[in-house]
């Protein structure tokens, strides 16, 4: 769960969009189904910054189900899976919502700004409202 909440803050750090429906962007839910592989990303357009996988060979990732569900699959350092997490996703336009299922006794909704959605990267931006000032998260994520 730990490492879960942590991806969600990281992609929250590292998500943006210049692409909008409007320009003929790609963004639907059959595009987004299937496993994305964490890859990394930026804070405040800064420097990208890699995701660290426990596990060279086999590599932490999201998988957006047709259901609505997400799960996170996270990898030890033995290579092991040992943490599958679950999420709600819905996706309306550019707009991703992620949110805790009914049943997570810790309730969290976050929104992303899809990008960038082709069948092989994925980039979500996030805006946050810190205490210090206004924080812009992208996330890329890729199939392979």
């Amino acid at each position: 769960m730990k490492k879960f909440i942590l991806f969600l803050v990281f992609a929250g750090l590292t998500i943006s969009c210049n692409t909008s429906d409007d320009e003929g962007s790609a963004i639907s839910e059959p595009t987004i189904l299937g496993k994305w592989y964490i890859k990394g990303g930026t804070s405040n357009g800064g420097e990208f910054q890699n995701y660290n996988h426990d596990c060279e060979t086999s590599r932490d990732f999201q998988e957006f189900f047709t259901n609505g569900e997400l799960t996170f699959n996270g990898h030890n350092t033995s290579c092991e899976l040992n943490e599958v997490e679950s999420a709600a996703w819905i996706l309306n336009g550019s707009i991703l919502t992620i949110s805790s299922s009914p049943f997570d006794p810790m309730l969290y909704e976050y929104t992303y700004i899809v990008e960038s959605l082709t069948n092989d990267e994925l980039i979500l931006k996030q805006t946050v409202n810190d205490p210090e000032g206004i924080i812009v998260y992208r996330s890329t994520f890729t199939r392979n």
